[in-house]
């Protein structure tokens, strides 16, 4: 029998049909085209037994696989994210995504963004060195998958952009709107 918490990949056996009943994650089948039936992995995860409750009627425990992605959140196109620009070129900039709406991600996802989805007018006169600086911590919309190595994304949207960021003498600036809140409020610049 295998531990508890131990990392298993698709069509792994997991125990006898008999022993074990087949939750989430998990398939029921014939081993090697004979009439025994066991519970197979359908992902790769960590399995896990749960004990049946004592008023079951069957007390075989439940196996069930948890896949090792399950608990991160990943970018999929209309999701807004929150990135760190990493390396800015002519017409693109890159980014690292740290978080899918509230949610922190777990593995690396990179997005691109492209000159043309920075803002929505005057495209042509779009500066990406002005627009954006490794480091910059930028709200922006998710476009597609884009390629095998990248997600597209888009500031094209006035509630999009940077909104954190360190001028070049090493100053953090503030957000517009924060910075706008701060003077409509009259709170003092080194409470913030």
């Amino acid at each position: 029998m295998q531990e508890e918490g131990e990392m298993v990949t698709p069509g792994e056996v997991l125990g006898k049909a008999t022993e074990l009943k087949a939750g989430k994650g998990a398939y029921i089948g014939s081993y090697r085209d004979t009439d025994l039936q066991y519970v197979f992995s359908s992902l790769t995860g960590l399995r896990r037994t749960v004990s049946p409750s004592p008023d079951s009627p069957d007390q075989r425990p439940t196996v069930e696989v948890t896949g090792h992605k399950a608990h991160g959140a990943v970018p999929e196109p209309g999701s807004v994210v929150i990135a760190r620009v990493t390396k800015v070129m002519a017409k693109t900039a890159s980014a690292d995504i740290m978080c899918v709406g509230p949610k922190s991600v777990r593995d690396k996802f990179t997005g691109i963004i492209r000159q043309q989805d920075v803002r929505s007018t005057e495209i042509d006169k779009v500066d990406m060195h002005l627009s954006f600086r490794p480091g910059d911590i930028i709200r922006a919309l998710v476009l597609s998958l884009g390629d095998a190595r990248a997600y597209y994304l888009s500031t094209a949207k006035n509630e999009l952009g940077v909104v954190s960021a360190e001028s070049a003498a090493g100053k953090h600036l503030l957000d517009l709107l924060l910075a706008f809140e701060v003077q409509m409020r009259n709170i003092p610049d080194y409470c913030i």
